[in-house]
């Protein structure tokens, strides 16, 4: 009696076990949380299972495949009914799915099994196909021979392809593409095709938007079909300098061509200077200059004689700048102290020029470093694959840096090499340790692969590295996010909590990631899901070593301008400008001759004796004007027209000089502050119209010359005519 009342309890914890849950009665993909493991029949087929209500055999089939296999749901190990004296127990329920009738007690028969725990659906893989350029190139033949034989659609086909790899790859331009386009376009141009110009245009512009010279031929051809239309033209205008403005494969050149330009006319403006004064006063000079020698020779061959002198250093070759010291040096007695002063501060910046233009040429070089690689590399554009191997033959003999090993494992990355990536990473991070944006494009990598936990570990570290990264908690809530889909529904809770939690995180650092686009689960790409924090354009920069450039046009100006190099080449030029103004106070204890302030001639002590130290005037003009009676009224006369035949001589000479180089006048008229101003400005503009082609081409071609004409003329006319206006307003009073 005891046996058989055991038996019932067997039989009834059984039932109990495969007693639905109340979660799986709403839901019966839920699985329950408990299982049993042991089984009576382990060598035996598992009994059919059950199909649910309302599905068809195709979609229980898909279910069964997709259980997990290590769930193994079988039913307790029924009463052992082959010993003797055991009473019958009572009649069993079918089981679901056996022969009616059939007992599922009964040894040789099926014996009813627990529902197997339904799984989710595994999350979609994440995609990081291989693409070179190569394939880049591929699909660009393509949509050229579809140019060529004019079929639309397949054009149009091949540049949307041609969007998408660029996409799918994380480049921000496909420069070489949209060049080749805008040649296309500029044919079309010449061929009066204004529409299809502006279709290729515009075609550059979409594939390079970061291009400046795209949005310069677009602007182009926009006003080329419609200038009414200044909206459209206009606006690419603007874009194109924004993007030059961004780019340092443009806005350095850009730099150092301005540069170059400021450095020649300031050379210009010294020369200009220093040749208005030594003019105007070299009537002086060769009448001091005569009384140097016995009094019978000649004026001719004393003025032989000093053009020797001062054409020495020009004949030897010495350089600019010696030539400019020894007419300042010969000057410097006739000049006052302002004029004077603005000569030898000329002087001394000009003595800087092969100084500066070295460090311009250091500071502003680009191409051709190691920063240029560095640069393609973070853009990932098409010949990206050629400075990748320039990085790698560096790391290969152990010159890279960590921004290039940073650089060639997110280009890597993007491009699908994945294991390629990971050993750049690696490298990078035994030069620096715990950087936050390498950490977070490592974690990338290792998710691309599959690798959760890693990516788990490293994204966290990367929070801790730096709190204000935003796209190490992004990536982390977005790696939550697609574990959840793969776990079963009592863990998808805390799982998707988890990644709300983590995500708030991220969009306090930056609320944009709330706009974000995610892509399809049908092609889930790494590159378009997580986020690659970039380099610093600041270290990419500082990789531009510029020295090399530096001393070789420090070198050439040296020479062209100095005559010397080293250290006297730095220092003479201010020295001597300094000497040479203070050698101007001279002037009373030398004796030097004076300019008369009414004819012009010559104030000469020596000549004449009878005149003062402080005599302003001639010995002609002292009898005429400052003597009553001593001249008689027909040689007044004549001298009063004499005077006033020179001052207009002089005033047309001004007005002719300032015509040449608007503020020459000025410096002829005794304003050499205001004309030396003035000067450098009209230089500056007129050397920009001159050199419109630039000292140091950036690549792809020039910018348009009416960016460049434009300002330049919009300096110079003004200039021009304000000048000369003020020339004729001094001369009139």
């Amino acid at each position: 009696m005891l046996f058989c009342l055991s038996l019932l309890t067997a039989v009834r914890a059984n039932a109990q076990i495969d007693t639905p849950t109340p979660l799986q009665e709403v839901d019966p993909d839920v699985s329950s949380d408990s299982d049993s493991d042991d089984s009576a029949y382990e060598d035996e087929d598992p009994p059919p299972k059950k199909k649910k209500k309302g599905k068809g055999a195709k979609a229980q089939r898909d279910e069964e495949e997709e259980a997990d296999p290590d769930a193994e749901a079988e039913a307790p190990p029924p009463p052992d009914l082959k010993k003797p004296g055991t009473p019958a127990s009572p009649t069993p329920v079918p089981a679901p799915g056996s022969p009616e009738g059939t007992p599922t007690g009964v040894p040789g028969t099926a014996t009813p099994a627990k529902p197997p725990e339904p799984t989710r659906a595994p999350p979609p893989p994440l995609l990081a196909p291989r693409i070179s350029d190569a394939d880049l190139l591929l699909v660009w033949n393509r949509w050229k021979e579809s140019r060529q034989k004019g079929d639309a659609a397949e054009a149009e086909k091949g540049r949307m392809a041609l969007l998408q790899l660029r996409d799918e790859v994380s480049a921000t331009d496909f420069d070489a593409f949209s060049v080749s386009l805008l040649r296309e376009s500029q044919e079309k141009l010449k061929a009066k095709d204004t529409g299809r110009a502006i279709k290729l245009a515009e075609a550059a512009v979409s594939l390079s938007p970061n291009l400046p010279y795209a949005h310069f031929a677009l602007a182009d051809a926009y006003a080329r079909n419609n200038l009414g239309a200044v909206g459209n033209y206009v606006g690419e205008v603007q874009a194109g300098v924004s993007a030059m403005v961004k780019d340092p494969r443009f806005w350095r050149p850009a730099l150092a061509n301005v540069g170059a330009m400021a450095l020649l006319a300031l050379l210009a403006t010294a020369v200009a200077v220093v040749g208005v004064l030594f003019g105007k006063r070299l009537r002086y000079i060769l009448h001091d200059f005569h009384h140097l020698f016995p009094r019978g020779l000649g004026r001719i061959q004393s003025i032989a004689v000093a053009a020797a002198v001062l054409l020495t250093p020009l004949l030897l070759g010495l350089g600019v700048v010696p030539v400019l010291l020894v007419l300042f040096a010969a000057t410097a007695l006739y000049l006052t102290v302002t004029e004077r002063a603005v000569a030898a501060v000329l002087l001394a910046l000009v003595g800087a020029i092969p100084l500066a233009a070295g460090q311009l040429a250091g500071v502003t070089a680009f191409a051709g470093t190691v920063a240029e690689d560095v640069y393609l590399l973070e853009r990932g554009g098409f010949t990206g694959d050629d400075a990748a191997a320039r990085v790698l033959e560096r790391q290969a003999n152990k010159e890279a840096t960590f921004a290039e090993l940073f650089a060639l494992g997110r280009y890597q990355a993007r491009r699908g090499q994945l294991q390629e990536a990971a050993s750049a990473y690696k490298a990078a991070a035994a030069l620096k340790q715990r950087n936050a944006l390498l950490l977070t494009n490592y974690g990338n990598v290792l998710l691309a692969a599959e690798d959760m936990e890693g990516a788990t570990r490293l994204y966290q570290e990367a929070q801790q590295a730096d709190g204000s990264l935003a796209a190490a908690p992004y990536n982390l809530a977005l790696l939550y996010r697609h574990q959840a889909r793969g776990l079963p529904d009592a863990q998808v809770g805390a799982a998707l909590e988890r990644a709300k939690q983590t995500m708030d995180v991220a969009q306090r650092l930056d609320p944009d990631l709330l706009q974000r686009d995610l892509p399809k689960d049908d092609r889930l790409l790494v590159n378009l899901l997580l986020l690659s924090p970039t380099l610093p354009m600041g270290e990419v920069l500082a990789l531009a070593d510029g020295s090399t450039s530096s001393e070789r046009v420090e070198t050439q100006l040296d020479r062209v301008l100095l005559g010397a190099s080293g250290m006297v080449a730095r220092v003479y030029p201010f020295v001597f400008a300094l000497i040479f103004f203070a050698w101007g106070y001279a002037r009373d204890r030398l004796v030097a001759t004076k300019s008369c302030d009414k004819c012009g001639r010559p104030v000469c002590r020596r000549c004449d004796p009878e005149l003062g130290r402080g005599a302003f005037m001639c010995s002609q003009c002292t009898n005429v004007f400052a003597r009553k009676g001593v001249v008689p009224e027909q040689l007044r006369a004549r001298k009063q027209a004499e005077v006033q035949r020179h001052q207009t001589w002089m005033g047309r000479l001004a007005l002719a000089l300032g015509a040449l180089i608007s503020g020459a006048g000025h410096i002829f008229s005794g304003l050499p502050i205001r004309g030396a101003i003035y000067s450098f400005l009209f230089l500056l503009a007129l050397s920009v119209v001159f050199l419109r082609d630039g000292l140091f081409p950036p690549p792809y071609g020039e910018a348009p010359v009416y960016l460049k004409i434009l300002p330049a003329a919009l300096l110079i006319l003004p200039l021009y005519l304000l000048t000369l206006r003020g020339l004729r307003k001094r001369q009139a009073e």
